[in-house]
């Protein structure tokens, strides 16, 4: 079975990219992001956040909402990073553990591939899991677009791509490159290449 990690910057089309993998035959994707918000909705978990923050993550279905905790988080000030901080340091640690339960089902399952969508793998040492790191790249402006039809403004998609670490590590840390910058036909025909050299 081989595992791999997906990155690459904020509107880079990672998940079109997940989308493409997760067809080919005997693959199964892994969504961090799921994966975290399982975790928020863990009993002990928010029960660590409101003694962290009170009610303000909450919302009235006495649910963590996203928005509200990415408010606090990705503010981009100094009392935002440390939100951010106290965050990770609460749900990583649980987001891999569901994270290797679901590798071994994979493995026990016989999955071929496993693909690990994970926008903060590097950041949770999650890439230790990988047996190669793909990076999904993109312009700037043209992910700038994509987030701001899903919704975001441009300071959110700054704030946020901030917190992470820097494209240029991400890429250098990275065994492949995948270029989302033309087509979704001429995305299939990379991402085949890519996949191609991985399992052979």
């Amino acid at each position: 079975m081989k595992i791999i990690g997906l990155v690459g910057g904020i509107g880079s089309g990672k998940s079109t990219v997940a989308r493409f993998i997760g067809q080919l035959e005997g693959t199964v994707v892994i969504d961090a992001d799921q994966l975290g918000h399982e975790v928020l909705r863990q009993v002990e978990v928010k029960t660590l956040i409101q003694a962290q923050w009170g009610d303000t993550p909450f919302g009235e279905d006495g649910e963590i909402d996203h928005r509200k905790m990415a408010t606090l988080v990705f503010s981009g000030t100094t009392d935002g990073n440390a939100n951010l901080e106290k965050l990770m340091a609460i749900s990583h640690p649980r987001i891999a553990l569901l994270l290797k339960k679901r590798l071994e089902t994979a493995r026990i399952k016989g999955d071929r591939l496993v693909l690990l969508d994970a926008p903060l793998l590097l950041e949770g040492g999650w890439e230790c899991f990988c047996d190669a790191v793909v990076f999904v790249d993109a312009p700037e402006q043209m992910r700038l677009t994509r987030v701001l039809k899903r919704g975001w403004t441009s300071e959110e998609f700054h704030a946020r791509e901030a917190r992470q670490i820097p494209l240029n590590l991400k890429r250098t840390a990275s065994y492949f490159v995948i270029s989302n910058d033309n087509s979704l036909v001429e995305l299939e025909h990379r991402i085949g290449d890519v996949i191609r050299r991985i399992i052979d």
